[in-house]
């Protein structure tokens, strides 16, 4: 006669085998499913991107091109390479006086400094068309710079020149002089990236409502500047008179 407690453990036995084996075989399974799955979406995710990146190139791709054909069908140039904006040359040809640039005023919209159609102030203005009268060269000496513009009026180099008459004083556009001290300024860059403007003792600032630059307002700095060059110097200073560069 057989012994019960073979048969138990046979039962036993089959129960184990019943329901431990299929559940291992889950496991397995499940981690099959898990990696199929995730070297699925790696590969959607590696094709997504190349779309995208694709998608992203093209269109700069396309802009350059566009770049380089320079002209419109009217001949005309293309914004994109009109030189208008300060990084297009470096900050050490800027203050060698190597540039003339549009000495911009942040937040009056656009407003550059210029001397007057009629008269010789110097002031922050948003006409068009004056290059002549707002196209400057900061040209250093030693650590100061003369701002001069870079048309000569006549046969003459003008230079913006301090004059402290009633105050706050003015600033005009005078005949460069190099024993003059009025016309030299520092200029030092602020935080924000633009420049400051300083002469003899105070800031060189425009007052609000005139837009007039003057040299004397009882405050701390508020007015900082922003210099965009529009190209080559055509003129070289050399002692109040103006040459033809080389």
């Amino acid at each position: 006669m057989a012994d019960p407690r073979d048969a138990l453990t046979a039962i036993a036995d089959e129960v184990r085998r019943v329901t431990t084996l299929p559940a291992a075989q889950m496991l397995r399974r499940r981690s099959d499913q898990r990696r199929r799955r995730r070297a699925a979406v790696t590969g959607a995710g590696l094709a997504v991107l190349v779309v995208t990146a694709g998608a992203t190139l093209l269109p700069a791709g396309e802009q350059v091109g566009t770049r380089d054909r320079g002209a419109g069908p009217a001949g005309e140039v293309a914004p994109s390479v009109v030189p208008s904006v300060t990084a297009s040359a470096g900050a050490q040809e800027i203050l060698g006086g190597q540039r003339q640039v549009r000495i911009v005023v942040p937040g009056l919209g656009g407003a550059a400094l210029a001397i007057g159609r009629d008269d010789d102030r110097v002031r922050a203005t948003t006409e068009q068309d004056i290059d002549d009268r707002a196209l400057w060269v900061l040209h250093p000496e030693g650590s100061r710079f003369r701002i001069m513009l870079a048309t000569p009026r006549g046969t003459s180099q003008v230079c913006m020149t301090v004059v402290h008459d009633a105050a706050p004083g003015s600033v005009r556009g005078r005949v460069c002089d190099p024993a003059a001290q009025t016309q030299l300024f520092k200029i030092e860059q602020v935080a924000d990236g633009s420049h400051s403007i300083f002469q003899g003792r105070r800031y060189v600032q425009v007052v609000d409502g005139t837009n007039a630059l003057v040299p004397d307002l009882p405050e701390g700095l508020t007015t900082t500047y922003e210099f965009e060059d529009r190209g080559p110097a055509a003129t070289d200073w050399s002692g109040g008179g103006s040459s033809p560069t080389r």
